[in-house]
């Protein structure tokens, strides 16, 4: 089966997608994959060429003008950056976008896209009448048991409310990407308005299946049987050397051999502004506890390296299948990625929120009484050594090892496949 892999954004879009071009090339399955422009070359370590998308999401998501406006929380900069990528996709660069998509796509038997390429994919599938397949590392679905983590920041019980947080959400975004739908179509020779995609979604039956452990993500009562939780998308421990994570520098081995399992903060999904302040704060708060802290950044001006009277090992990235379990507890902002590996080591956590479906994975964490949740915009001193506080007790740590034993269990990666396999024959029958 020729099958192509659409997926575009982060490293937590990248990631799972390309566990999933392993596996169904092991499968012996043709496949395509696209990637943009800044996780082309893992893409390419990982033995696929990929289909390279003229962007790059460090331009929206980490100049300085971009974690200004996501570390202030207010909605107004966030939405400068969405106007910013309609920009870019509605201009030049999204007719190369479109000539990408549509090589990668040429004689696909199955289209398998994330979010951000699916109204692309669906516009693709209606013109050609190729099949389409969501796979998500986070849930999209509508349902009354939990908020859009797109829309909103908290948790709140009102079922009413829940639903109508979907409904704005794909108003706004609806509204905010018209101007990229209508040129997707131009580009397409396609007719008519564009559909809102999330309507679209429901109106035309489009599989939705959700590379996210049933830990986290229970099906909800009110998804339809089209929407399926396959489980955790863990990356197969021959890829981690394309992410330059194969080896463990033996400096840190020989620090965390020095005294007990640290703390580990991972920085690198955060819009600091300060590295040498977030350092300092790290610092601070680990003194109060009377822990010692590993801290993963990404990006200049921090101070690299065993510091703070050796309490701190400051470090851009290692493999966190062998270092993650030699730590107490770990703080991350909540993407799927972080989210599945720290909970898969047994550890808890403390989820700090900067956009998105890294809400809905704090709301999971401290439900599941694993850890606590606060919005980055919030974050101080107290906030994280009080979270902290409620995260580093036997309950939480007994819990999360608990939980750990089944997500290690899960393989969505191959659930994933199987689903996908199992769909194409079914259309195909």
């Amino acid at each position: 089966m020729r099958i192509a892999l659409l997926t575009a954004g982060t490293r937590g879009d990248h990631q799972p997608y390309l566990a999933l071009a392993d596996e169904f090339a092991t499968r012996g399955h043709q496949v395509a994959i696209t990637a943009t422009e800044n996780y082309a070359e893992v893409v390419r370590r990982s033995g696929f060429e990929p289909h390279v998308i003229p962007f790059n999401s460090a331009e929206l998501l980490e100049s300085p003008a971009a974690k200004r406006a996501l570390s202030s929380g207010k909605t107004l900069p966030f939405v400068r950056i969405m106007l910013d990528t309609v920009k870019i996709m509605a201009g030049e660069r999204g007719e190369r976008m479109h000539e990408v998509l549509t090589e990668a796509v040429d004689s696909a038997d199955v289209i398998v896209s994330c979010a951000s390429t699916l109204p692309w994919a669906m516009e693709r599938g209606g013109k050609t009448g190729q099949q389409v397949i969501g796979v998500l590392p986070y849930p999209l679905e509508r349902t009354g048991e939990f908020p859009s983590s797109f829309m909103v920041k908290k948790m709140f019980s009102s079922r009413r409310l829940r639903l109508a947080s979907y409904s704005g959400f794909e108003f706004a975004y609806g509204v905010a990407y018209r101007r990229v739908d209508r040129r997707v179509r131009e580009l397409m020779d396609l007719p008519g308005r564009p559909r809102n995609p999330f309507r679209r979604i429901r109106q035309d039956g489009i599989p939705l299946v959700h590379m996210v452990s049933p830990v986290l993500l229970p099906k909800p009562a009110d998804w339809p049987d089209r929407s399926t939780v396959v489980g955790a998308p863990i990356l197969p421990p021959r890829l981690r050397g394309a992410w330059g994570e194969a080896e463990v520098d033996p400096t840190l081995t020989a620090w965390l051999d020095e005294g007990e399992a640290p703390v580990y903060f991972c920085l690198t999904g955060m819009p600091i502004l300060d590295p040498v302040g977030a350092c300092d704060l790290i610092a601070a708060v680990c003194r109060r506890l009377g822990a010692r802290a590993l801290v993963a950044v990404k990006g200049e001006g921090y101070p690299r390296g065993i510091g703070y009277d050796r309490s701190l090992f400051v470090l851009d990235s290692f493999d966190y299948d062998r270092v993650l379990p030699r730590c107490r507890a770990v703080v991350h902002h909540g993407g799927s990625g972080n989210t599945h590996d720290v909970l898969r080591a047994g550890l808890p956590a403390v989820v700090i929120g900067v956009h998105s479906d890294q809400f809905f994975y704090g709301w999971r964490i401290a439900a599941l009484g694993i850890g606590a949740d606060f919005p980055y915009p919030a974050l101080t001193e107290e906030r994280l050594h009080d979270a902290l506080v409620r995260t580093l007790t036997p309950e939480a740590r007994d819990r999360a090892a608990e939980l750990g034993r089944a997500v290690s269990a899960e393989n969505g990666v191959r659930a994933a496949a199987d689903a996908v396999e199992r769909l194409a024959a079914t259309a195909s029958a």
